[in-house]
Order: structure tokens, then sequence, then C-alpha cells
């Protein structure tokens, strides 16, 4: 393993969630499946992220109720952290127990990281034979549609 890689594995061990892990490989996990991509999404650390997905992290890790590092990402509002892993392969249909990283960034209300997101989930879907899958997207569709409209209203309400 690199150096600035095991330098950065042992950065994450400091932290509460990481710190009983022992990262004997790059894709380690915590007991809730995240990897260290995940903690370095929540930090918005660009820089670090792109050096574990040089070294083969896995990008579309399932963590805690199903998060990746891209629903982190969209969650803290980090745009440019987006488009790096949507730029790397990360799935932009991923669901935690409930949600998209599109449904995640819009309730957060980071409408710049939905721009991103939308000519991601436009491109065909990576198993577009999957016909349960073109109705649950079409059901995601059209819940979008409501949560903009609640947030236009709570805007004009405001």
């Amino acid at each position: 393993m690199k150096k600035e890689v095991r330098t950065l594995l042992d950065q994450v061990k400091d932290t509460a969630d990481f710190g009983y892990v022992e990262f004997n490989d790059i894709n380690a996990t915590n007991e809730m499946g995240d990897n260290a991509l995940h903690c370095v999404s929540v930090w918005g650390d660009y820089e670090r992220a792109k050096l574990l997905i040089e070294n083969g992290i896995n990008i579309n890790q399932s963590g805690e109720h199903g998060y990746t590092p891209l629903h982190q990402a969209c969650s803290f509002g980090h745009a440019k952290l987006v488009k790096l892993l949507l730029e790397h392969g990360a799935n932009p249909f991923a669901r935690t127990e409930g949600d998209t990283p599109f449904a995640i960034a819009r309730l957060a209300g980071k409408n710049e990281i939905c721009d991103l997101l939308t000519p991601y989930m436009t491109k065909a879907d990576p198993d577009p034979a999957q016909k349960a899958r073109e109705e649950h997207m079409k059901h995601l569709e059209r819940r979008i549609t409501e949560l903009e409209e609640q947030v236009h209203k709570q805007s004009a309400d405001s």
C-alpha cells in the first residue's frame, strides 16, 4: 500500500466511526459497511477522495442505512466531490433504505448538486432490461416533482 494511502487510512482510523477498523486493505469497512471514502466524502476532501479512488477503493460501497459515498457527498453539499465520484462511476441510482442521491440532495436543499446529478440520471440505466427498475424510476420522478413543488411552496410562504 502506498505511503500516502496508509497515512490517510490512519487519519480515518482516528475518527470515532473507524477507530476499531484494521485497514489491512483499502476497502476495509467498519461494522456498518462504511469505507474510508464515506468518511472522506463527509469531510468534502476532494484530493483525499481522488487518492482513494485512484488506489482502487470501492466507490459504490453501501454503508450504514445503504448510504454510498455519493449519498454522503450529496447530503453535505460537496459539489466538486459529487462530480468526481460521478466521473469515476458512482451509481446515481444507488438507494439508501429509501432515497437516491438526488432525493437526498433535494431534501437537503442542495439544488446545485441536483443539477450535477441530472445528466447522469438521464443516461441509460445500467440495467435497462429490468422492468421493475424502470417502473421504480418513474415513481421516483413523480416523487421528486412533488418534493420540488413542496420546496417552491415553502419558499413562497417564507
